[in-house]
């Protein structure tokens, strides 16, 4: 499984979010801050100032404009989670301090 991590950003926060699944299939989000983290099992986001965490088969980016924060995820969507930002961006912190 290759993982592909991005820092693809435009320094931009968006105070709201739009999800859009066409038959678990086609996932369109909007107020994507930034991309963490993607590989064909998974994708996290920071999605309006919330984590964002997508699971499912064959998940591939098929667009991507970091200038107004959307966002195409093509595959088969299993599950779609929310949590905290301050979370994630702890962790990196740690991490790499």
């Amino acid at each position: 499984m290759e993982i592909l991590e991005t820092n693809k950003t435009a320094d931009k926060t968006f105070s709201n979010s739009q999800v859009i699944l066409q038959n678990r299939n086609i996932l369109s989000i909007t107020g994507v801050e930034k991309v963490y983290e993607t590989t064909t099992r998974g994708v996290q986001l920071k999605v309006a100032g919330s984590n964002m965490c997508i699971s499912g088969e064959g998940l591939n980016i098929s667009k991507l404009d970091v200038e107004t924060g959307n966002i195409q995820i093509d595959g088969l969507i299993n599950e779609i989670k929310y949590s905290s930002a301050q979370n994630k961006e702890n962790i990196f912190k740690k991490i790499f301090r």
